[in-house]
């Protein structure tokens, strides 16, 4: 009697043996290739959600072109566009102070349409910090994001809003309620240097 696993058993055994080991092969080869592309898609989900230094929103947040007419009222993430345009590959150290915030407000006074220009930062003001130069009104809120979509919520017509973010949920929700999204590098362009 041939022992099992021996030369003699899988002589014995005919070809099912033969066929067992083949689809064995296959079938690990199969699993090695899935395990690739796996690893690769989920590679390809962190470098799309990884910090974009350009500012830019991924293709399903992107800038959309504004509906006729200029939007009235633009409402500004300010930490947010300050990391993602004004600092871009700078030094982003201490970037909560108020000279960061004073330098993004400076840009942001440059904006080139008339309209109702709001930027929001998180948290509260230093009651010694300067007001800043005059044009954009400054608001601190404990949550800069709830600022933004209540203020959209609230609206009359949100469609006259534009949402400087590159926040992606913050973007889809102001996005669902009727609001523009625009990049922080598109605002920025807009805005003098």
């Amino acid at each position: 009697m041939a022992r099992p696993g021996s030369t003699e058993a899988c002589e014995a055994a005919g070809t099912s043996g033969g066929w067992s080991r083949f689809f064995r092969g296959v079938l690990e080869s199969v699993a090695i290739g899935a395990g690739f592309v796996a690893a690769g898609l989920a590679w390809a989900a962190l470098e799309s959600d990884s910090g974009r230094r350009d500012g830019s929103l991924p293709p399903a947040y992107a800038t959309s072109p504004m509906a006729p007419g200029e939007p009235s009222i633009w409402l500004v993430d300010g930490y947010n566009v300050l990391h993602a345009g004004v600092l871009g590959g700078r030094d982003r150290s201490r970037w909560w102070t108020e000279s960061r915030r004073r330098e993004l407000l400076e840009r942001v006074a440059g904006f080139d349409a008339e309209a109702e220009l709001w930027v929001v930062f998180d948290g509260s003001k230093d009651p010694e910090e300067p007001s800043g130069p005059p044009g954009p009104r400054c608001v601190f809120a404990s949550s800069a994001d709830d600022w933004l979509i209540q203020r959209v919520r609230r609206a009359e017509d949100p469609s006259r809003i534009a949402v400087v973010t590159s926040d992606r949920q913050v973007a889809g929700r102001a996005r669902s309620r009727g609001a523009q999204i625009v990049s922080p590098m598109d605002f920025l362009s807009r805005c003098a240097s």
